[in-house]
């Protein structure tokens, strides 16, 4: 077995098929179970971010089976294809949300739309630093921000289990700050099985402190009229 190999069996890919199976759960009330009456933009986000959460299941698969060009055609076609799909319909969603915030101001819509947009910039990030560590053939490096693209994701499906499957909670202004901690608290036990490993990266303490920020900064800067300016400038675009 080659070195690169070795590495991606070690890394946790079981955990892709659970964040895969709590989105499918999660959001089942409200797409999957109405693909028939929801319309072509939300079903082109929930599609492009679905399959987003299932590559990495299959890429890692690829590589146990020794399939390593399959593997790096996939993740090219990945990365040219459905990435800018997801950004670009993601982007949209938020401008829909916004518009609804113009329509109701509820303060919890801004902090949304400012916990979106800077999930989508470091979910950018992760990805080319995800392909710059792959082209150094350090697969470790490669493979931990792949995984840091597929937690971004997960924070939206969170939030959903909290409303539609947890007694007690009582809609998404409080199923937000849950799922960002429980965001948190994932990434801290992944910080510590690194820790455990001998070696703890970059992307995981990267995204426990852009989760820990959003939970300090959301709702000053949603409250701010500078950033309410923003947001109505933002949903002009296009």
């Amino acid at each position: 077995m080659t070195q690169a190999a070795a590495s991606i069996r070690r890394e946790p890919y079981f955990y892709f098929a659970v964040a895969f199976i709590v989105a499918v759960i999660a959001f089942w009330p409200s797409f999957f179970s109405k693909l028939d009456t929801t319309d072509a933009a939300h079903t082109l986000h929930g599609v492009t971010a679905t399959l987003w959460m299932t590559i990495p299941i299959v890429q890692a698969w690829l590589i146990s089976q020794r399939k390593y060009d399959l593997h790096r055609k996939i993740g090219y076609a990945t990365a040219s294809l459905i990435a800018p799909v997801l950004v670009v319909s993601g982007l949209h969603m938020v401008q829909l949300m916004i518009v609804r915030y113009q329509q109701i101001h509820a303060l919890r819509l801004l902090k949304f739309t400012f916990l979106d947009l800077s999930a989508m910039t470091l979910f950018v990030l992760f990805l080319v630093l995800a392909i710059v560590h792959a082209r150094r053939k350090d697969i470790d490096g490669h493979a931990r921000y792949m995984a840091g693209t597929v937690l971004f994701a997960l924070e939206p499906a969170l939030e959903r289990i909290f409303v539609f499957y947890v007694p007690g909670v009582d809609g998404f202004a409080t199923a937000l700050y849950l799922a960002v901690i429980s965001m948190e608290a994932i990434l801290v036990v992944l910080i510590f099985l690194e820790w455990r490993r001998g070696r703890v990266r970059l992307p995981f303490p990267m995204a426990l402190g852009f989760f820990a920020l959003m939970h300090v900064c959301m709702t000053p800067v949603a409250s701010s009229p500078r950033f309410a300016a923003f947001a109505d400038w933002f949903a002009a675009i296009g």
